[in-house]
């Protein structure tokens, strides 16, 4: 791929837990709580595999996602800046 898009992307799939009143997404599919299957949390959680990240990224945010807070798309993006890893940010405030 030359680039990948993140649309209102999770960095950190337990932090995300706790940012969301809809929990029964996450308790699906990672068969339960964080603290009841923690191995399934982080199995696949991409803030576990930001130092193999080598492809350029647009991460796409809107302000207005309540279920996706805002922090994770900068986290994704700071996380991407700071590897020097090609990407671009692009916040929608009101959408």
């Amino acid at each position: 791929f030359k680039c990948l898009v993140n649309h209102d992307g999770n960095l950190d799939e337990r932090l995300a837990y706790y940012d969301t009143e809809e929990l029964w997404f996450p308790e699906w599919d990672h068969m339960g709580k964080p603290w009841e299957n923690p191995e399934h949390y982080e199995k696949h959680n991409p803030i576990n595999f930001v130092q193999n990240w080598k492809t350029p990224m647009l991460v796409v945010h809107g302000g207005r996602d309540f279920r996706v807070v805002e922090t994770q798309g900068i986290s994704t993006f700071t996380a991407l800046q700071r590897r020097g890893i090609p990407s671009k940010f692009l916040y929608f405030p009101d959408g």
